[in-house]
């Protein structure tokens, strides 16, 4: 015979919790304390995109909030011999909140 697992959680008829997600682009300008703080070099081009690198230059940040043709945030990371590079891309409605939160945890977290 087979019993049903035991789930936790809400019964029916229980108010269920609720919760207030991150929506539209944010504010950008929280990124430049990170950005000070951890002493990335960075230019502003003539369209005012900002891009940023690392200071070991294997990090790169890009801002192109008014290029049509670009996501409006990118980074991106230098590969290896052993291991390839990869890039993560936002649109112009990602928080940014969430943008800074990646670098963060990029940050803060140790290498294998």
């Amino acid at each position: 015979m087979l019993s049903a697992p035991s789930v936790t959680g809400p019964r029916p008829g229980d108010a269920i919790a609720h919760r207030t997600w991150l929506l539209g682009p944010g504010n950008p300008h929280l990124i430049d304390s990170f950005i000070y703080e951890h002493r990335w070099s960075y230019a502003i081009d003539t369209f005012g995109s900002v891009h940023t690198n690392s200071p070991d230059g294997t990090v790169y940040l890009g801002y192109q909030p008014d290029n049509p043709n670009a996501d409006t945030w990118t980074i991106a990371v230098v590969g290896t011999s052993l291991h390839p590079g990869w890039k993560a891309v936002f649109d112009r409605e990602t928080p940014a909140e969430l943008v800074l939160d990646l670098l963060n945890a990029m940050l803060n977290r140790t290498t294998r």
